[in-house]
């Protein structure tokens, strides 16, 4: 299958992608392109490209939602090897009603370090305390119903988020500054 196809889209943990991307490269057909799905692009796109044949074609996307439904939605797009087929599969995006944007992998990382590592760190940080004061169980309010709500989706991809926290290099310089304003902000409060 994998040989005949144009474009293989390889949404599988970033753990698994460098194998996976070897098993493509051995099979695919010359001009095709692999495309990775890794919510983390710095690190991992070097590697993949010294996997994949020399005229292959390869894309790097983040699509920020989790709905199937992709009409507009937002898709994050770096040609990291661009050929006709790798701009061929970005106008299908396109006319699949997404919004796809170019960015690098640098601008990629610096950005999703604020929008999934910030977000993800502070939101599990949140929930571990929580865990330790049952007794407001019945104080719940809507608002915090809906942040819980929102904890347990992450949670649901905890594998994935805590890829993300480890592999995104600028995430510890980000979990540093948050906990520092942290810090301020309840010195302020004291």
């Amino acid at each position: 299958e994998l040989g005949r196809s144009d474009v293989v889209i390889a949404a599988i943990p970033t753990e698994n992608l460098l194998e996976f991307s070897e098993e493509c490269a051995a099979v695919m057909r010359p001009g095709a392109t692999f495309v990775d799905v890794s919510s983390v692009k710095i690190g991992v796109i070097e590697e993949v490209l010294k996997r994949l044949p020399k005229g292959a074609g390869y894309a790097s996307i983040h699509p920020l939602f989790t709905s199937p439904r992709v009409r507009e939605k937002d898709i994050a797009f770096m040609a990291i090897r661009e050929t006709e087929t790798v701009r061929a599969f970005r106008v299908a995006l396109a006319g699949a009603g997404t919004r796809v944007f170019e960015t690098t992998p640098v601008e990629h990382d610096r950005a999703t370090a604020v929008t999934q590592v910030l977000h993800h760190f502070a939101l599990l940080t949140m929930e571990r305390v929580l865990r330790k004061h049952a007794e407001a169980e019945i104080f719940k309010t809507h608002s915090l119903r809906r942040t819980l709500a929102v904890i347990r989706m992450i949670e649901r991809n905890r594998n994935t988020v805590m890829t993300i926290q480890k592999l995104n290099k600028f995430g510890s310089d980000l979990r540093e500054e948050y906990l520092r304003e942290a810090e301020s902000f309840s010195t302020e409060l004291s």
